[in-house]
């Protein structure tokens, strides 16, 4: 009898302990489970993150001097209108109106590639390993390229530069060289080449790429 009220008082002292260790480890599984949760919830912050990172690329872009004269101001406007299509395509990574501003006989001139025709541009744009791709777009590609880490991509370079004014020198009414000029971060200028553009029959073309 003595035994039986023992095992009796025993059995009330474990189930207390017996309980809370339960619950603990009930809430304790509870955390388990929700931590993949978190991880991939995060995981989809970062995404969303950086795809609204990509989405919010604006290269902001003002007139800067101009040297020389004959170039009207109805011109002036013209060629900035045109580069800021093309930032604005840099900005999506892909440049859908490049092609409308090359002159249909004299082509465009591309760094190391010399003059190409409008057909081999579009070839290029076309390639997912091309000049453009690699050079404007991809910096992976690029290090792979290069053989070396760090490089920068144009689409970078104007990115990071943040205000970019834009100078005019003007050979005559119907040839303009620019330069962009990056107030506050100058040593980024030397990634670019400056871009030149001719006017003929009343529209202005782009001869050469930045």
């Amino acid at each position: 009898m003595r035994f039986q009220y023992k095992r009796i008082c025993l059995f009330v002292l474990i189930l207390p302990v017996f309980y809370h260790c339960q619950i603990q480890t009930s809430e304790s599984a509870k955390e388990i489970n929700k931590l993949p949760k978190l991880s991939e919830s995060k995981n989809l912050n970062s995404s969303i993150n950086s795809e609204t990172k990509e989405l919010n690329c604006f290269i902001p872009i003002r007139m800067g001097k101009v040297y020389g004269t004959g170039l009207s101001k109805f011109d002036q406007t013209f060629i900035l209108t045109e580069l800021k299509i093309l930032l604005s395509d840099l900005c999506e990574k892909k440049f859908s109106h490049l092609i409308s501003l090359i002159h249909p006989t004299q082509g465009l001139y591309v760094d190391a590639k010399g003059y190409w025709t409008i057909e081999e541009v579009k070839n290029d744009l076309k390639d997912p390993n091309g000049y453009f791709q690699v050079y404007y777009f991809d910096q992976e590609k690029l290090d792979q390229k290069k053989g070396s880490a760090g490089n920068l991509t144009v689409r970078e370079v104007f990115i990071s530069a943040k205000q970019v004014f834009v100078d005019f020198y003007v050979s005559s009414s119907e040839e303009v060289e620019v330069k962009f000029r990056f107030e506050e971060n100058p040593k980024l200028e030397r990634y670019l080449i400056n871009p030149s553009f001719m006017k003929s029959e009343g529209n202005w073309y782009l001869l050469r790429m930045f």
